[in-house]
């Protein structure tokens, strides 16, 4: 659902949005598949997200790094990164900072869940790729009518983002639309979007209704 900013409550959005997450990076995207087989909040709902994209740059620095203090600023079990997808519904996972890890040579960060909770696995490659595959009532994405945009926003740590957009206007070809209500599927997009689709609190600003 929409949400409207107005005043002091607006400037201090585009203030943070300014500050907070000054590393938003826009990234072309790959792939995006939703599954919504029969149930909003289904067992058997799953998202498969994809971008390749040679600008996507890893975590650096403690306010980007996902991982728990000292490494990141999340406490254990807590959670400063997350997966917000937003078009004609939306939701939030939650990626808490434990179940971060980054290899040796330090670019590649990648996230496992094996309790089916959250996300099954969520990678970022320095240079290469930004994937995350999500099974579950979590990928509560109620399908049922045709997907015109679709944002999809990972957020590493608390002043990182990586943003796509999937629509024709970023050039992608949709196989599946969602108006089966059971599957939406895109790939092959050629342009990243002009903005981060998502405000810092995983809701957008409607400035439509600001003036």
């Amino acid at each position: 659902m929409r949400k409207v900013m107005t005043g002091v409550a607006f400037a201090a959005a585009l203030a943070l949005c300014g500050s907070a997450f000054a590393a938003d990076q826009k990234i072309v995207g790959k792939k995006l598949l939703l599954k919504n087989p029969g149930a909003t909040s289904g067992p058997n709902n799953k998202i498969v997200f994809l971008s390749k994209d040679t600008s996507i740059a890893q975590p650096s620095g403690t306010t980007q790094d996902p991982r728990c203090a000292p490494n990141g600023t999340a406490t254990s079990g807590g959670a400063s990164a997350s997966l917000t997808v937003t078009g004609s519904d939306s939701f939030t996972i939650p990626l808490t900072c434990d179940n971060w890890t980054v290899n040796g040579g330090g670019n590649l960060f990648k996230y496992k869940d094996t309790t089916g909770s959250s996300c099954t696995i969520v990678l970022v490659k320095d240079g290469k790729l930004v994937k995350a595959v999500c099974k579950g009532p979590q990928v509560s994405y109620d399908l049922g009518a045709s997907e015109v945009s679709i944002d999809v926003v990972l957020r590493s740590g608390s002043t990182n983002r990586y943003c796509t957009n999937f629509s024709a206007a970023s050039g992608c070809t949709t196989t599946k639309n969602g108006s089966d209500g059971k599957t939406y599927l895109t790939k092959n997009c050629t342009t990243a979007p002009v903005a981060c689709g998502a405000s810092p609190s995983g809701a957008f600003v409607d400035s439509a209704g600001l003036f």
